[in-house]
């Protein structure tokens, strides 16, 4: 039986990985891969000689992932975000890959536009230019006109190009497992785990309606900012291989002459976009997480523009607080409440030596402390408290790697726009509101007393049908218990003291949570002061059982001193 054309494709993959691999002096590698293990090395140093003489290591690998094409340049793009595995060297050297290459014809855009709309393409749009004015490795650009005379901008994915990442990611899943095999050095760069990484960024990346998706979120997010711009998305002409949204016009942020000319104040620019990253992180926990200049415009009428949402961080609340409080610590210098933020998220282990562990975080973080404001970055921090962590093995989470790698981006864009912008000085205040905002905030409270009512009502509701199951299982089993016991009447009265206590705490607890349902829904009962008079009696009744039962608690106390 010949072999599916999916394997034959692997196979072939893999040679010209081999190959590549060797060309570039890395065959002491492949042999102890044992994929091909009647080479000798003697063989591989003839076979290809002298290619990656005098170049080092993490050069070699760069050259590698360039001459494998997109996929494997998207690979090195998701390596250079983890400075937890990675040295510092090889993080620099994964930065200069550049996703580009050369653009694809016409002909299969317009094979896919009316193979996905199942209509000719100028039934969707009025003109459609056949020159692209961006090409990447998943997809590329072309300006656009919608029948009602919108201007658009459409993306269009490559041709094959799920079949092409699918059979890449097939052989780097079998180098992975290879290598964490046979290779007992790279274990502590967990290559399974960096493939599982770079597969979940490239398939969504390869699906350009959950791009839409996330350019709508945005929208929604700021909404309400004058000084925002995101581009609508036209759902009627988008789906999984197209994305059609609105043309944005204006200037990239590192065009900084273009901008003064059109009269804006690139000091506010700068601080300003610092600001709006700062409240993607804090306020909404959603983050732009391509955001090289080429993603970022100033449009005519001044405001900020963002482009291509592919990558988007997500930090929940327990992260951003995370965050949060080791930047508000390091302020205060207060290096052990850092490490006991570290112990309480579950960051570090139970054998981790807290003292040692806060000398490490002070080693940090007092050189910062001897520089003036202009010489801090915090993003400078953030990969030293990267390093720092492997050390003490703390498992941080892959959206915290990548907001340091935008972070490092954005305070790049920043520094090239306005030279004297300093993250920290506008993120100090933004970080101390959320702080207190969710300390003290009496939306935060409500929210935490919601999921409470809804958890505790959760568990009253199960309850009859966990004790009847309990009971149902103790009938079944039969059994019969017996025992002498000698002067424990006290301990009985105390079981059924316990046992009233907790039924008149179920009842408690079923008015108010009956009540608050009651005042919470729409209804035409009379209500005293804004409450339904129904929900009110509810109200005062579960005081009531409160109050008595801790009256009763407290007799019960001093009964037994």
């Amino acid at each position: 039986m010949l072999p599916r054309l999916s394997t034959i494709r692997n196979f072939l993959r893999l040679y010209k990985i081999l190959a590549t691999l060797l060309k570039y002096g890395f065959g002491g590698l492949i042999e102890e891969l044992r994929v091909l293990p009647f080479f000798s090395s003697l063989q591989w140093f003839f076979f290809f000689r002298g290619t990656g003489k005098g170049i080092s290591a993490p050069v070699r690998i760069r050259l590698v992932l360039e001459e494998l094409g997109p996929t494997f340049v998207k690979l090195g793009q998701v390596l250079s975000t983890r400075a937890d595995v990675l040295p510092a060297d090889w993080i620099e050297e994964f930065k200069k890959l550049q996703d580009m290459v050369p653009p694809f014809r016409f002909e299969d855009v317009k094979k896919t536009i009316e193979r996905s709309f199942r209509s000719p393409i100028e039934k969707k749009f009025l003109s459609f230019d056949e020159t692209p004015v961006a090409s990447a490795s998943i997809a590329q650009v072309h300006y656009a006109v919608l029948p009602d005379g919108t201007k658009v901008a459409v993306k269009v994915r490559r041709p094959n190009i799920e079949d092409i990442v699918s059979s890449d990611v097939s052989v780097m899943y079998s180098i992975a497992r290879l290598l964490d095999k046979h290779v007992p050095a790279s274990r502590r760069l967990r290559p399974i785990e960096v493939v599982d990484e770079f597969a979940r960024v490239i398939y969504n990346e390869l699906d350009l309606a959950l791009e839409g998706s996330n350019a709508a979120l945005f929208g929604r997010l700021f909404k309400d900012d004058p000084r925002v711009k995101v581009p609508k998305v036209y759902w009627d002409c988008t789906l999984t291989e197209i994305l059609t949204m609105e043309r944005i016009e204006g200037v990239p942020l590192d065009e900084v002459e273009a901008i003064r000319a059109k009269g804006f104040n690139i000091e506010e620019i700068a601080v300003y976009g610092v600001k709006l990253f700062f409240r993607q992180v804090f306020e909404h926990g959603v983050f732009h997480a391509d955001m090289h200049p080429g993603n970022i415009f100033v449009t005519d009428d001044g405001r900020m523009a963002y482009l291509d949402f592919g990558i988007v961080g997500r930090l929940d609340r327990d992260l951003r607080r995370y965050l949060a409080s080791m930047l508000f610590h390091l302020v205060r210098q207060d290096y052990h409440r850092m490490a006991i933020v570290h112990k309480e998220m579950g960051l570090i282990g139970a054998n981790v030596d807290i003292t040692e562990f806060e000398h490490a975080l002070m080693d940090i973080a007092e050189p910062l402390f001897g520089k003036s404001l202009d010489d801090i970055n915090i993003s400078t921090f953030l990969l030293k408290l990267i390093h720092t962590a492997k050390r003490f093995d703390v498992k941080l989470q892959p959206n915290l790697l990548l907001l340091q790698k935008t972070m490092v981006v954005m305070e790049g864009v920043g520094r090239q726009l306005y030279p004297n912008v300093n993250m920290w000085e506008i993120a100090k205040p933004l970080v101390y509101r959320w702080m207190l905002k969710q300390k003290f905030s009496p939306g935060i409270y409500a929210e935490k007393g919601r999921e409470f009512v809804e958890e505790f009502g959760s568990a009253l509701f199960d309850l009859p049908s966990e004790v009847h199951s309990i009971l149902k299982a103790s009938l079944k089993s039969e059994l019969n218990i017996g025992f002498i016991h000698h002067r424990l009447e006290p301990l009985s009265g105390e079981i059924s003291d316990a046992g009233r206590r907790v039924a008149g705490g179920l009842i408690m607890g079923a008015l108010f949570l009956g009540s608050s349902v009651l005042a919470a829904i729409p209804n035409d009962i009379p209500k005293v002061m804004g409450v339904p008079y129904i929900s009110a009696l509810g109200f005062l009744f579960s005081a009531l059982i409160g109050l008595r039962l801790l009256t009763t608690l407290g007799k019960n106390e001093d009964r037994r001193f």
